[in-house]
């Protein structure tokens, strides 16, 4: 939505001959940004992380416990390839703020699992986003 409502109420309620819906479209994407840019944006406060994947296994329940400790910043997982392969999938698909990387010492190779801030920092970079389309909408 980011990438084509703004330009587009830009190019529609520029110049005289702009049409009437160009002006309603404007705004309705700048009521939209007024209430993202309002939202709070804070880093997290401790480790605790979202943990909402769609698989309820038992090794992803383990991943979400660790993801809902305040003070767990690393997990390694010590298990077999089947688990190991279960486990990152579900981060991968339910874009966790985990970053894993493998420890090669010994085998089998034990993932590390480090909690990230990336859905913050990609909500503070689409804050900043908003915070520009606003300026443009609003001078315009």
């Amino acid at each position: 939505m980011e990438a084509i409502l703004p330009p587009a109420a830009l190019s529609l309620t520029g110049g005289s001959d702009a049409p009437a819906s160009g002006a309603r479209l404007r705004e309705a994407v700048l009521a939209h940004l007024e209430r993202r840019i309002a939202e709070r944006l804070e880093p997290p406060p401790d480790w605790t992380r979202s943990s909402g994947t769609r698989c309820n296994c038992q090794n992803c329940r383990t991943l979400a416990r660790f993801l809902d400790s305040p003070t767990e910043s690393v997990w390694q997982l010590r298990a077999v390839q089947q688990v190991r392969d279960d486990v990152e999938q579900s981060i991968g698909q339910n874009h966790l703020d985990l970053d894993c990387a493998p420890d090669r010492q010994g085998r089998p190779y034990t993932p590390i699992c480090t909690k990230n801030q990336a859905s913050y920092e990609q909500r503070a970079r689409q804050h900043e986003e908003d915070l520009a389309s606003r300026q443009r909408l609003v001078v315009t």
